[in-house]
């Protein structure tokens, strides 16, 4: 058995299914991991990315986008590092229209036990629970 990280691309071809040979492929890939074979990762930033690409090339609602993440997160197959704080993220994101990467900074600080951020960008962060937030 072998560890390796999956680029968003691969993660994309699984959720939206546009192109069934890559998908395919993808699929045979989890199957792999399925079986032992390999150890997939995600790292966090590819889950960043997925929201991103999400929104802007295939204009999901947040809500799709949620269930979608969320289905990546709920994958035995793929370890992610910071998965609770991903789905916090997810949750305000969708309720309470929270940039995703915003809230991905606000619980990830959070869980580091970091309750203040310092910014100019205050709206989102000030959705967030537990976190103060302060102009430099």
């Amino acid at each position: 058995m072998y560890r390796a990280f999956v680029d968003t691309n691969v993660l994309i071809r699984l959720l939206v299914k546009d192109d069934d040979i890559k998908r395919k492929a993808c699929e045979n890939l989890l199957e792999k991991a399925k079986k032992n074979e390999v150890v997939l990762y995600v790292l966090p930033i590819a889950i960043l990315e997925i929201v991103w690409v999400l929104e802007k090339y295939y204009k999901l609602d947040r809500e799709t986008i949620r269930d979608l993440v969320g289905a990546i997160l709920n994958t035995p197959e793929f370890r992610c590092e910071i998965k609770d704080i991903f789905r916090m993220a997810l949750k305000a994101y969708d309720e309470k229209n929270i940039k995703f990467a915003d809230a991905v900074m606000g619980y990830w600080g959070l869980g580091k036990g970091l309750s203040i951020i310092y910014t100019y960008d205050e709206k989102d962060f000030k959705k967030i629970e537990g976190l103060e937030v302060k102009k430099p």
